[in-house]
């Protein structure tokens, strides 16, 4: 008898760990085809599943998305078609739901993962992808693949070639939960006419370097998807000598979600951060993608 009080098949079947992401250029531009720099971080979602042997599935998800993991669990079930009836699932996260970090694409892989450990990967990546539509409207596949494989890489146009982050140490001050869901803050650009942007962002994309943070923040700042709370956290750590951008998709009603920051002293940021009362968290890129434990 499991501890949600069901009974299930054998001992405890899987544990997953799957990374959060970052992306450090070319947001938006993306799912123009323009490039984007992304890399994994070391903040990680855990997803525990055991297989039932009744027709029922429970899910514990301190997540707090239960509308994404619900949807995961009965496109796994279908694939199964009735090894098992039902899964138990439980998922804790490093990860906020919502602001730039890949959370959504992290947890449909650890779901993926650990229900269909003996599936092929095709499998897998095909309920990701779904998933992640579901989510988001259409994703351009960048979040599942970064989560999937760690490090970090250059994608363009569907390919994807890895390259070797610097050891600096991020950090990353949330500036509010955005009211926008990702899918609408996509459509809000696609209104907009943002060729000469999108263009510049892919130039740093394909030269990323840290100095090059503070020029893509004036351009996510023009296309529209940085609110003035965003904006006024990143002033600040100029201010201080430091240089910061906004990660994800944005949002401009209140919070844009989190701001990816650096400074040669890290300690300057975090008592900023601390000072004026901002969530933050300090990462490095490049951790290991999904992983069994």
């Amino acid at each position: 008898m499991s501890s949600f009080g069901v009974n299930w098949i054998g001992e405890v079947m899987v544990k997953v760990s799957v990374p959060g992401k970052i992306i450090l250029a070319g947001e938006h531009a993306v799912v123009y085809g323009y490039p984007a720099v992304v890399a994994s971080i070391n903040r990680r979602l855990r997803v525990e599943a055991r297989l039932l042997e009744e027709d029922k599935v429970v899910i514990k998800d301190k997540y707090d998305d239960l509308g994404l993991s619900k949807f995961v669990v009965n496109e796994c079930l279908k694939e199964v078609e009735g090894k098992y009836k039902g899964v138990e699932i439980m998922i804790e996260s490093e990860l906020p739901t919502t602001g730039g970090l890949g959370s959504s694409a992290a947890l449909a892989t650890g779901v993926v993962w650990a229900m269909l450990k003996d599936k092929n990967e095709e499998v897998k990546n095909q309920i990701v992808k779904k998933s992640e539509d579901f989510q988001h409207g259409k994703s351009s596949g960048v979040d599942q693949v970064i989560v999937r494989e760690g490090g970090a890489m250059k994608y363009e146009k569907g390919k994807f070639d890895k390259f070797e982050v610097t050891n600096l140490e991020f950090i990353l001050i949330d500036s509010g939960r955005p009211e926008e869901s990702t899918g609408e803050m996509v459509k809000q650009v696609a209104k907009g006419s943002y060729k000469k942007e999108f263009m510049r962002m892919g130039e740093i994309a394909k030269n990323w370097e840290v100095d090059l943070i503070e020029e893509n923040q004036r351009l996510l700042e023009k296309i529209g998807v940085v609110g003035e709370r965003a904006k006024k956290i990143v002033k600040e750590i100029k201010k201080i000598g430091g240089v910061a951008k906004v990660c994800g998709a944005g949002g401009v009603k209140s919070g844009s979600g989190i701001i990816l920051a650096y400074h040669q002293n890290s300690e300057g940021l975090i008592r900023l951060a601390t000072t004026k009362g901002y969530p933050y968290y300090q990462v490095k890129l490049g951790d290991e993608g999904v992983s069994y434990e």
